[in-house]
């Protein structure tokens, strides 16, 4: 049992779980504070509240009346160049919304899918020449930068450094000890990225293309340049990532399970196995709030001005709502997992990630490489507690 003392008010606080737990296996870690305190102060994460129920999870995502984004006290302001919009609430955090929500709705999306397709069958036919593979780097993170930077509209240099600037940006989001090092690194990252986004708007506004920096651009009335810099960064640092570990965490459920596998192939199943997919190991694993008033919450004190994290990964993994959940099954019974989130911050990438994962690259991969199997002498490796996925995963295409 954990051990477990009451602070501040009559909130339960865990000394057991360590950083390194939550790196290596958080569902454990879950599954047990939701057993025990499902409402807990975590001493490994600084002393913040942390939610694991689904019930939980979804009301600090959606009760805007005593929950909040706003905040300019975290490392993220200093590490985005800026104060980005999943840090504010109300009118300041719609105006900044709305502007990109346009090219990231269901019908303007699906204009990207014959680009996506085309990129997808290139990376396709480069695979074919190796018997052999990691598809974390030959396959997962090219998709991700390729089909990203069309989506967002940036050029073939910024393609380049995706990845490199989203985990710059992560760093120096999570840089809670302000260690002028880490900034030192997002810094220049920022300037690379300004001076890509500022490249880009001019060529957007003499040919619009739809994408996320094109729309927000020619707007009639465009947001602040500096707010445009710093949501495109918003959508490099999430989404760069979690496309690439939710693909990959798919593709290994798929592959671990041929019976669900062959499911997909003979019935064209990828809508179910990309939802669960997302269920099963949430890329992005928990989502901050604050308290804008205090509130009670089974029976436990939220005390207002608190910093807490709503745990997206948990609510997924919640025995009231799905039987084993630490299984991947793509026949459960159909219910809406919280991988996106809720509410006024819901991911406006859904729409794009389920085109990608579930119209694209998963059929097009196992239908060229149906008889594809994980390589036995590799060791799968799961990481992170913010963002989670695979660090790598071998496979023989056959």
């Amino acid at each position: 049992m954990p051990e477990v003392r009451l602070s501040g008010g009559n909130i339960p606080t865990d000394t057991l779980t360590t950083t390194e737990m939550l790196e290596s296996d958080p569902a454990k870690v879950y599954a047990r504070l939701r057993r025990t305190t499902p409402i807990v102060r975590m001493q490994a994460l600084g002393g913040r509240i942390i939610f694991t129920k689904a019930e939980d999870v979804q009301r600090v995502k959606t009760d805007a009346a005593h929950f909040g984004s706003y905040d300019t006290t975290t490392p993220m302001q200093r590490a985005f160049g800026g104060h980005t919009l999943m840090r504010k609430d109300d009118c300041p955090h719609l105006r900044e919304r709305r502007a990109m929500e346009p090219a990231l709705t269901f019908d303007p999306v699906q204009h990207w899918k014959p680009a996506f397709e085309r990129l997808t069958e290139h990376l396709l036919d480069k695979l074919a020449t190796h018997q052999t593979v990691d598809l974390f780097h030959a396959f997962a993170v090219p998709l991700s930068a390729g089909c990203l930077r069309l989506l967002l509209g940036f050029d073939a240099a910024g393609e380049k450094q995706l990845f490199e600037w989203a985990n710059a940006l992560v760093r120096g989001a999570m840089n809670g000890s302000f260690d002028p090092a880490v900034f030192a690194v997002s810094d220049r990252a920022n300037s690379e990225m300004d001076a890509c986004f500022d490249r880009m708007i001019a060529l957007h506004k003499s040919s619009p293309d739809g994408s996320v920096l094109s729309t927000m651009a020619n707007e009639d009335d465009p947001i602040a340049i500096s707010q445009i810099r710093t949501n495109m960064k918003i959508c490099i640092g999430g989404a760069a990532i979690e496309t690439r570990d939710a693909l990959l965490s798919t593709i290994y459920g798929l592959l671990s399970h041929p019976d669900q596998l062959r499911h997909c192939l003979t019935h064209n199943a990828w809508g179910a196995s990309c939802e669960e997919g997302l269920r099963w190991i949430a890329p992005i694993q928990a989502s901050p709030r604050v308290v804008k008033k205090s509130v009670v919450i089974r029976g436990v004190l939220i005390p207002e001005g608190e910093t807490v994290m709503a745990v997206q990964a948990s609510a997924n993994h919640d025995e009231d709502i799905w039987d084993t959940p630490d299984q991947f099954d793509i026949h459960r019974a159909p219910h809406t997992h919280q991988t996106f989130g809720d509410g006024a911050h819901r991911c406006l990438g859904g729409n794009v990630y389920r085109l990608l994962a579930a119209g694209v690259a998963l059929p097009m991969l196992f239908n060229r490489f149906p008889s594809m199997y994980l390589a036995q002498n590799s060791q799968l490796t799961f990481k992170g507690f913010a963002f989670r996925g695979p660090t790598s995963l071998r496979v023989f295409l056959d």
